[in-house]
Parts: structure tokens; C-alpha cells; sequence
């Protein structure tokens, strides 16, 4: 797949046609001095990703860094070099620009995942992430070292 100059390589997209800023300040109550909403130009959010149990993207890094929330369900992540780490509804994680990490539904639960990206866009796809990472038994080397050795980028090719 080619990325295009209006869609971020893999699954998030901008909000093309984004509110103009709100005329009239927040409503009393809501907060102290005056507010006003407006779109950030430089984050892409995306609400998509939707993961069946097992699931999980492929080892990757973005360039401008990426938070993802867990919307629903039980969900994985991993930043390269550190445990996996298991998220619940509401929980949430950050990616700095060009941290290498992935990210996926529970083994036995879906997970549904609001992921914002900030821009500048650009999604970097590595090799595909290993039961051993997965599971929690491993911090992302021995998959690197394997895909480095073999140049073997997908693990489960029939699946």
C-alpha cells in the first residue's frame, strides 16, 4: 500500500472537514476564564483499530509519536525493550516519535483502541510481532534478532 499526501500510511486519517473554533465561550460550570475549542491541525485521531482476541499490529514506530487509549476491551501494548503491558478500558499509553512498539486486543478479549497521532505523519511497519513479545515473555529483542538474522518479516504467513 503507497501512502498519499492526505492519509498516514496503515489506518489514520485526517479529519478533513474539522469544526471551526467555538464563537461563543464554554458554558458556565465547565471551567474558569474563558475557553474556547478548536482543531489541532497536527494530531490525526483514529477509533478504528478493532482487534479480535490475538490480535496485534506488527512492530512499528510513527514519526511524530502516538497515544493510544483503550476505548473497550482488554488491550496490549509493548514499547520495544520494556514489558508488555495490559490495558483496560479507560488506561493509556504513549509512544514518543520513533519509539518502536505495537499493539493489540487481550488472548482471550477484543480490544478496542482510540489512537491519536500527532504529526508529522508517517507510520514505519517492522517485522511481525512473536507469541514470546505477545505473551509477555520477551521485550521485543529476540523477535529483532531473529527478523535481522533471517530477514524474515512475518512469523505467521498463513494466518
Amino acid at each position: 500500500m503507497q501512502a498519499d499526501s492526505n492519509r498516514e500510511y496503515g489506518y489514520a486519517q485526517p479529519i478533513t472537514d474539522a469544526p471551526a473554533a467555538q464563537e461563543a465561550p464554554g458554558c458556565p460550570g465547565e471551567a474558569t476564564g474563558e475557553y474556547r475549542s478548536a482543531p489541532v491541525e497536527e494530531v490525526v485521531i483514529n477509533g478504528e483499530p478493532w482487534g479480535g482476541p490475538g490480535h496485534r499490529s506488527y512492530w512499528h514506530c510513527h514519526r511524530g509519536g502516538q497515544i493510544l487509549l483503550m476505548w473497550d476491551g482488554e488491550g496490549r501494548i509493548q514499547n520495544r525493550g520494556e514489558r508488555v503491558r495490559i490495558l483496560q478500558r479507560g488506561e493509556m499509553s504513549r509512544a514518543p516519535p520513533w519509539t518502536e512498539h505495537w499493539h493489540g486486543g487481550g488472548p482471550d478479549t477484543h480490544g478496542h483502541w482510540l489512537q491519536v497521532s500527532v504529526r508529522p505523519g508517517g507510520t514505519f511497519w517492522m517485522e511481525e510481532v512473536g507469541d514470546e513479545d505477545y505473551l509477555g515473555n520477551d521485550i521485543g529483542i529476540n523477535s529483532r534478532n531473529e527478523f535481522l538474522a533471517t530477514g524474515v518479516r512475518e512469523k505467521y504467513p498463513n494466518c
